[in-house]
């Protein structure tokens, strides 16, 4: 009887022993949603252990420089299904997609036998930096339309006049208070504008490591002002995003940008819609990329290769040294210049130590 006992309790202990190994851990993400860098907020992972046999737990976040996360912990015992809530307050820093990792520490109750897991409850998208940047006014387009306005209503302070209602009109458009006055229906007439449509283009193709922050901050600063504008736009950096606009459509390129990476080749831009206004960027111009480029602004409107020779360029306030010398890529685009601007591309070259300057003539660097 004693021997079963002893064997018994030794049982007992090995099973205490293994319990920290014999639970299992689901993590998820909630509450951090994508934003640009600067902004903050608190958000909170969820963690389902299920635990045969109790064990000691501590959960932590692991620390996150481009989320800036504040290391937070909890602690306690957990036996059978155990849900574990722990608060993750944080402050966007860095463009990118960033994992949010914790550590989880299981020990048996004794003090017997420890494990240690690292789980990845989810990633968040930071977009690139928002800087203000000179303004960039494509083309105007060949066809006359309205500004889209949201849920599709009319701003009132772009009629530019009443006429009377004629079968086929919106209701929307109808002008209530003035045809009460003249006793007959009368609508707005939305004033229409040759609006333009930009498509832009990133080659990630990188020298430098500032290239892809400053070419995504970039492409969001004219993308956003597009939108606020009413224009159409379109992205190709990595993907292909078509011309389009509205709230669901930046978002969209928004993510493109927060997940532009560098690679080693590069990134060969594809034909531009028709009528658009076609714009290049790139740090490298190989000669693939040059070739590619004088085929694909066969069909635009108007066409700029932005040429970032350092891979950065200044935000207003900065101050650099002058840079000297032409990079290889340098040298390839300006021998090409003139058979650039035969193919309707402007070449526009910004050195290092120079703001960024879209809409005046080019000058020799």
């Amino acid at each position: 009887m004693g021997s079963l006992l002893a064997l018994l309790g030794l049982a007992l202990l090995l099973a205490l022993y293994r319990a920290p190994w014999l639970a299992r851990a689901r993590a998820e993400l909630r509450g951090l949603p994508p934003g640009f860098p600067g902004q903050g907020g608190e958000g909170g992972a969820e963690v389902e252990l299920v635990c045969p046999l109790p064990v000691l737990f501590r959960l932590e976040s692991l620390p996150s420089a481009p989320l800036g996360l504040e290391p937070r912990s909890v602690s306690g015992v957990a036996w059978g299904r155990t849900r574990l809530r722990l608060p993750l307050p944080c402050r966007y820093r860095r463009r990118g997609e960033h994992p949010v990792r914790l550590g989880l520490r299981l020990q048996g109750p004794l003090g017997l036998g420890e494990r240690r897991l690292l789980l990845e409850p989810g990633r968040v998208l930071v977009y690139p930096a928002l800087r203000a940047l000179p303004p960039f006014h494509p083309a105007p387009s060949f066809f006359l339309e309205g500004r889209p306005t949201p849920f599709g209503l009319p701003d009132p302070l772009e009629a530019k006049g009443l006429r009377p209602y004629r079968p086929g009109d919106s209701l929307r458009l109808l002008a209530r208070k003035a045809s009460l006055r003249r006793g007959q229906p009368l609508v707005r007439e939305v004033e229409k504008s040759l609006l333009g449509s930009l498509f832009l283009h990133l080659d990630t193709q990188a020298l430098h490591p500032s290239y892809p922050d400053h070419a995504a901050s970039l492409a969001a600063w004219l993308l956003l002002q597009a939108e606020r504008r009413g224009e159409r736009y379109g992205l190709s950096a990595g993907e292909v995003l078509p011309l389009g606009r509205g709230r669901a459509h930046l978002e969209r390129a928004l993510v493109l940008l927060a997940r532009l990476k560098a690679t080693p080749a590069p990134a060969l831009p594809p034909p531009a819609p028709p009528g658009s206004t076609y714009l290049l960027v790139s740090q490298g111009a190989e000669a693939a990329f040059l070739q590619a480029a004088l085929r694909g602004a066969a069909r635009a409107r108007r066409g700029v290769l932005l040429l970032l020779p350092e891979g950065y360029f200044l935000y207003p306030g900065e101050r650099g040294r002058r840079a000297f010398g032409k990079t290889p890529g340098l040298e390839r685009a300006l021998a090409l210049r003139g058979l650039l601007l035969a193919h309707g591309l402007e070449l526009r070259v910004v050195r290092g130590h120079e703001p960024l300057a879209l809409q005046s003539s080019p000058q020799p660097p």
